[in-house]
């Protein structure tokens, strides 16, 4: 029987569009929609010419890693967390997650003992102590800005790489010093690094990821952070119940350890392209962004709420409440057990600056709840002082998950793409100011004016979160007509 649509003779092949039509619509259902379309060629389709043999589907395999692409899914099995993955580690940021948390199990050991280091082991006076730690803070409220304009001109990864290598090598030098001045230079030097890191931190993660992915990987770092703070704090403890001098030095070596082993991963990122790579040269751009001055001041009066748990609750306890010491340390661990399980869950609220700015609002609301609720227990006893406390702990703690959420979004979503560094590093400077001024602003709030001070605490929430909002819609109303 003769074919149609090829030559005669006895090694003739079936065309592939005449196979396809004389197997019927069962055959050309089974067959990829690619291929179907490829096997009728013009010539086939009447039945003229010869038709060439189906290729097989090619798979695209992309760009390799080296070549710019960036490998961020990973394969995983249904309802196993990505953290139990190796892959999931191995991701350029899964390696960020390592350094944070590699670092952050030795911040929790040495904010656990550092106030008992400098008075009893490195014999300094509570007046010295005092006075060292402030000019430390100061220096840390201006050290965000000049490295982030450094960061985006020769690469976020090196200045991040050397802040945490300075600021190893400064704590192990606590090893030899004894006397005010030095400590005090060391302190300025390791407190400067670290205020500096987590901006430089996040515009490394900003240039090595884009869109949600880049929030999540942002919050992630922050849970690695809260959970290492939380292990180290535990062999922080351990070092005060043996208070000696010899477990004080051996905490400043696991501490330095742990700042040097984070450089060292850290040298593991790959390169984030700076403006020297791309041949730009430009002034600073950050300081001419009016919503975002106006965003890094807003954010740095919520950012109290850090010192608000750490410094002022306790003050707070011990001077207008009958409640047990004991107390501060759930408060605490509550707080940190709190932020690790949903801190991921709520900055996905934060991925475009709209939502940002409603979680600021939203944080400003619960942070002036908690400071009602705290006032509600001056001078409580017993069993309804402990729960007034835990009740506005809470409250206070979704305040905080949603100021973090809220930072993140509007930090990120606001900032130019090549302008990560000088932009989160200035952002950064307001919680650093609230950070070094968080201490004595809340003694004198919370000890000397007591429940009025929990009021004029409250409203400062409540303006800066209002104001975030305001700010944030403005911002982009701006960014609109100026596109």
């Amino acid at each position: 029987m003769r074919l149609p649509g090829g030559p005669p003779g006895p090694h003739r092949r079936r065309t592939v569009g005449a196979a396809v039509r004389s197997a019927g619509p069962l055959l050309l259902a089974g067959v990829h929609p690619l291929c179907a379309a490829g096997c009728r060629a013009p010539g086939a389709a009447e039945g003229g010419g010869r038709s060439r043999r189906p290729r097989r589907p090619v798979r695209r395999q992309g760009p390799r890693v080296g070549e710019g692409a960036r490998v961020t899914k990973v394969k995983q099995a249904p309802g196993r967390p990505g953290y139990t993955t190796l892959d999931w580690w191995r991701r350029p940021v899964g390696t960020i997650y390592l350094a944070s948390l590699v670092l952050s199990v030795g911040k929790g050991a040495w904010f656990t003992c550092w106030a008992l280091f400098f008075t009893q082991s490195a014999g300094l006076t509570t007046a010295e102590f005092g006075i060292g730690i402030t000019a430390a803070g100061l220096v840390g409220m201006f050290a965000g800005g000049p490295f982030g304009y450094l960061a985006d001109r020769v690469g976020a990864r090196e200045v991040l790489f050397g802040l945490q290598l300075v600021e190893g090598i400064a704590m192990l030098c606590y090893l030899f010093v004894r006397d005010f001045w030095p400590i005090a230079l060391v302190t300025c030097v390791m407190v400067a690094c670290e205020r500096a890191a987590p901006g430089i931190r996040i515009a490394v993660i900003s240039g090595l990821t884009t869109g949600q992915e880049r929030l999540e990987s942002i919050s992630t770092t922050r849970v690695m952070t809260q959970a290492g703070i939380v292990v180290g704090a535990g062999f922080g403890a351990i070092v005060l119940s043996i208070d000696t001098r010899a477990a004080y030095l051996a905490l400043i070596v696991f501490c330095g350890i742990a700042n040097l082993g984070c450089a060292a991963l850290l040298r593991r990122v790959p390169h984030v392209s700076s403006l020297r790579d791309l041949e730009i040269k430009r002034g600073v751009l950050v300081l001419k962004d009016r919503p975002y001055l106006l965003i890094t001041c807003l954010n740095g009066l919520l950012a109290l709420c850090f010192g608000m748990l750490t410094a002022g609750v306790p003050l707070w306890i011990a001077a207008h409440t009958g409640a047990p010491p004991w107390v501060m340390g759930v408060l605490i661990g509550f707080n940190a057990v709190t932020i690790v399980l949903f801190q991921n869950r709520v900055s996905r609220a934060g991925a475009t600056v709209r939502g940002a700015g409603r979680l600021g609002l939203w944080a400003g609301i619960l942070l002036t709840a908690s400071c009602l609720a705290f006032a509600a227990s001056y001078h409580a006893t017993g069993t309804f002082v402990l729960i007034v406390l835990i009740v506005a702990a809470a409250i206070h703690v979704a305040g905080e998950l949603f100021f973090m959420g809220s930072g993140f979004g509007l930090s990120v979503g606001l900032t130019p793409p090549d302008a990560h560094g000088e932009y989160q590093g200035l952002f950064n400077t307001g919680q650093a100011a609230a950070i070094a001024l968080a201490p004595g602003i809340m003694t004198v709030l919370l000890v000397e004016w007591a429940v009025t001070g929990w009021l004029v605490l409250a409203g400062v929430f409540l303006v800066a979160g209002a104001g975030t909002k305001l700010v944030g819609d403005w911002a982009l109303s701006r960014r609109s007509v100026e596109a």
